[in-house]
C-alpha cells in the first residue's frame, strides 16, 4: 500500500444512523480510502485496491472510483439543468437581495464552475493532465 496519513475525525451524516455522527476518514497518499461511523461502524471503502475487510461485512461497502466519478458527474448536471428552476425560486422569495446580488454571482460563477472542474480532475488521478 502507500503512505497512510493520520485517521481524522469529521462530523458526516451517517444514513444508517440518520443522523450526523463523528467519522474516522483513512487516507493513503492523499487520496481517500476509507470513512467509518464512529457510532454504528458502517465503513465505506473507496478506490480500486481496497481489500480491507470487517468482521461485520453487512458494515462494509466499497465504492470504485468510477461510481464516485459517475455520481459526481450525474449531481453536476443536475444542478446545471435546475439552475434556472432555482434562480427563479430566489426571485420569488426576495426580489431586492436577487438583483444586488446577481451582478456580482454572474461574475464569479464561471471562475467558481471552472474552479469546481479542475478540482475534481486534480482529484480524478487521470493521467491525460
Amino acid at each position: 500500500m502507500g503512505q497512510v496519513s493520520e485517521p481524522t475525525k469529521v462530523e458526516l451524516l451517517c444514513i444508517p444512523c440518520m443522523h450526523a455522527t463523528q467519522h474516522t476518514i483513512t487516507y493513503v497518499n492523499r487520496r481517500l480510502v476509507s470513512l467509518e461511523c464512529d457510532d454504528c461502524h458502517h465503513r465505506v471503502e473507496v478506490g480500486e485496491g481496497t481489500d480491507a475487510h470487517t468482521a461485520d461485512e453487512t458494515r462494509a461497502h466499497r465504492v470504485s472510483l468510477l461510481e464516485i466519478e459517475q455520481l459526481y458527474t450525474a449531481e453536476f448536471l443536475h444542478r446545471i439543468l435546475t439552475k434556472p428552476h432555482r434562480m427563479g425560486e430566489q426571485l420569488q422569495e426576495d426580489l431586492s437581495l436577487f438583483l444586488v446580488t446577481l451582478p456580482l454571482r454572474l461574475i464569479t460563477k464561471p471562475y467558481r464552475l471552472m474552479k469546481e472542474v479542475l478540482r475534481h480532475e486534480d482529484h480524478s488521478g487521470d493521467p491525460r493532465r
